[in-house]
């Protein structure tokens, strides 16, 4: 909120989000979608704000498909390239253009949050996409890959770490792998570990799975 009121009268301001444009894709690598869970300035926000007003309804599943995605990345980086070229070569019209993103997409996220769940967005983010595409899927991990470890005990009868998950995925279908759940969209917040009654669940490092 700062950023798009400090923007709105410095626009060269808004180059501030080329950290969050290219910070989630360059943890992706290694890491897999663990900046949009921890470190997304956006995302705190409908984790601690507005989840406490979402009706947490079902992300619609059409948002979720590859066609969708793909869509809107080519939707809002040729929105972005259009803009970029007529702003070039002026340091506050660029940085209007960043701002105007992230200003939009702030708002459609907002207005998502307040229809169905918080992070109704982040599914469908371009940024977040384009994470879930570089992130590792199988091994050999990077040493600094975390995922989800769900014990073979899980017998999935509360299914509360799907009922927490921001993202409403389902960690119980990983129990007893070694490698841990594997969903390019796990954002790694922990959120499913906290909530586990039984507390069979860990987020663990490769370091520590490989042991």
């Amino acid at each position: 909120m700062a950023y798009l009121a400090i923007g709105y009268f410095y626009p060269v301001i808004g180059l501030l989000a080329l950290v969050c444009m290219i910070a989630p894709v360059a943890f992706a690598v290694s890491r897999g979608r663990w900046w949009c869970g921890n470190a997304c300035p956006r995302g705190n926000m409908y984790d601690r704000l507005l989840a406490k007003y979402s009706p947490h309804k079902p992300i619609p599943a059409f948002v979720r498909t590859r066609q969708f995605r793909i869509f809107m990345v080519l939707f809002i980086f040729t929105m972005f390239g259009v803009q970029m070229y007529f702003a070039w070569g002026d340091w506050n019209a660029i940085g209007r253009v960043f701002w105007t993103i992230i200003l939009v997409t702030t708002i459609v996220g907002v207005t998502l949050s307040f229809i169905y769940a918080p992070r109704t967005w982040c599914s469908f983010c371009p940024m977040g996409t384009l994470s879930s595409w570089v992130t590792p899927k199988k091994t050999p991990l990077p040493k600094a890959f975390t995922s989800v470890n769900v014990d073979a005990s899980c017998q999935m009868k509360c299914k509360s770490c799907a009922r927490v998950c921001p993202m409403q995925l389902t960690p119980y279908d990983s129990r007893g792998e070694a490698v841990g759940y594997l969903n390019a969209d796990c954002i790694k917040c922990g959120k499913c570990v906290v909530s586990c009654p039984l507390k069979i669940m860990k987020i663990k490092p490769q370091t520590i799975i490989n042991q």
